[in-house]
């Protein structure tokens, strides 16, 4: 049987190319949003403090959830926009000390519909982040654990590290 071989060794070239170009933009896509999640700890760790959270007009919204902490939102920026730099809730757990401890951000993005929400925003680049709708509050809401390393992901809603008061 006769193969002709510049054409199978021309079609593994173009595999091969092929498949380096999805993985660079895969690693291109992955270096951006970790250089927004940067973005995201450099614009929020002035909160460790939480007196500064709280003289801006943070406010508990939640009481304590299990594995996610107290939800402390700012209301003046509830709206329909994603803004990278400025999360609508910052997360805090009590510490032993009764001070308490930054964790992370959420985002929440209301929707005009709560029947028909319509596909998630457009956070961070690439598709790891995992936003997640509540219809009895009109909002796309989406964890980010900038501070408080969480062993289900970055973008996971809960975090089993995350202790009950």
């Amino acid at each position: 049987m006769k193969t002709n071989k510049p054409l199978i060794v021309a079609s593994f070239m173009i595999a091969l190319l092929a498949s380096t170009s999805c993985q660079e933009e895969d690693e291109v896509s992955k270096a951006l949003w970790e250089q927004e999640v940067e973005r995201v700890k450099s614009a929020t760790m002035q909160y460790v403090d939480f007196d500064k959270a709280a003289s801006e007009g943070f406010v508990d919204v939640s009481g304590y959830v299990p594995q996610m902490g107290h939800h402390y939102m700012l209301m003046s920026r509830v709206d329909d926009k994603f803004e990278l730099e400025k999360p609508e809730i910052l997360l805090y757990v009590p510490d032993a000390d009764g001070n308490m401890e930054f964790l992370g951000v959420e985002y929440s993005i209301l929707v005009d519909d709560p029947a028909n929400p319509g596909n998630p925003p457009e956070g961070f680049a690439g598709d790891q982040d995992q936003w997640h709708f509540r219809e009895e509050l009109a909002q796309w809401q989406l964890h980010v654990w900038t501070v408080k390393s969480n062993p289900d992901g970055l973008f996971a809603s809960h975090n089993p590290d995350v202790n009950a008061e």
